[in-house]
């Protein structure tokens, strides 16, 4: 067999260099982006109103912040995507999932190849640390958050925003920072963030929170978080007494205050509930007097003496706690 030497095998290792390259050239930075690097493609402030689909997979942070977007859709999953910034848009509705016009779409997962199904979507962003979509019109979470299990900065404020449901956030078991500031939340299931064991900052000022209940209270002071509820419309009503007490007992050994400030009634507008006491917390009947209303501790298998009143008579009724 000849063996090409000097010259002649410099020829050949070239023009096969040159028709690999050609072969496969590297894909242009989208239209109105700036590749600065292979790490950051930043199409901030471009006017877009859609998002740009030929994005390299060694892009690990997407910027796309303050531009005409009402939505996101990317048709394929992009392993490396690590940041994805989505602020001061016009997004109504996000969704993380890959569109599902594709037909039998595969995506690769941790072990096996697997389709769309009805278990849920494929995430564009399987390995998010970071999304911020703040300054837009979301009504709800994002879709499909399940999919990007790593997330650990969420940042979701000044949005429209006003319910959350207890499994919305369970899969993110990495989140330490989740901030709800600015929005219209009215209500918080209590177990809302108990799976949350890696979250340190809970910023849900200015919504519209009017009581809170003190097992969510309970379970975000174990977890070691930072609750920030300032410009909230807490009642400081009976309903609020429970809360107060867990708080007090709390502060008297030490532990730092959570600051839940009144808004009504007017008598106790601005007030911080820790500094009122048990008479201040009162609930009104239709006639404008205070119930009779107390808050106790029972213990299981003890018994409790209940009394009604019907119409002028009273029944009494003994009940076995269980």
């Amino acid at each position: 067999m000849a063996v090409a030497h000097g010259p002649f095998l410099a020829a050949v290792l070239l023009l096969v260099s040159l028709g690999l390259h050609c072969s496969s050239p590297l894909p242009a930075c989208p239209e109105s982006c700036t590749c600065q690097g292979a790490p950051l493609l930043n199409c901030s402030s471009s006017g877009l109103s859609l998002v740009p689909q030929h994005i390299q997979d060694s892009v690990t942070e997407l910027d796309l912040s303050h531009n005409l977007l009402d939505s996101v859709k990317l048709n394929r999953p992009h392993q490396n995507l690590r940041n994805v910034w989505l602020g001061n848009n016009s997004i109504t509705h996000l969704s993380l999932c890959i569109e599902r016009n594709l037909g039998n779409h595969y995506v690769r997962g941790r072990h096996r190849l697997r389709p769309w199904g009805r278990q849920g979507c494929v995430s564009w962003a399987p390995t998010l640390h970071l999304l911020s979509v703040e300054w837009n019109q979301l009504e709800q979470l994002p879709e499909g958050l399940e999919g990007s299990e790593s997330l650990q900065v969420l940042q979701l404020s000044f949005n429209k925003i006003s319910t959350l449901q207890p499994g919305d956030l369970s899969h993110l078991r990495q989140l330490k920072e989740l901030h709800l500031q600015h929005n219209l939340i009215t209500s918080l299931h209590p177990q809302m963030f108990q799976d949350l064991a890696q979250l340190r900052v809970l910023d849900l000022s200015f919504n519209m929170l009017t009581s809170l209940h003190p097992l969510m209270y309970l379970s975000l002071r174990n977890i070691g978080v930072d609750v920030r509820l300032s410009g909230n419309r807490w009642q400081c009503n009976c309903s609020m007494r429970s809360l107060r007490r867990r708080m007090a007992y709390d502060s008297s050994r030490g532990l730092k205050a959570w600051s839940v400030v009144c808004a009504s009634p007017s008598i106790l507008s601005g007030r911080d509930l820790l500094q009122l006491g048990e008479d201040d917390l009162n609930c009104f009947s239709t006639e404008n007097r205070p119930e009779l209303h107390q808050d106790v501790t029972v213990y299981s298998g003890s018994q409790i003496l209940l009394s009604c009143s019907t119409q002028g008579n009273t029944v009494k009724k003994v009940s076995n706690v269980t």
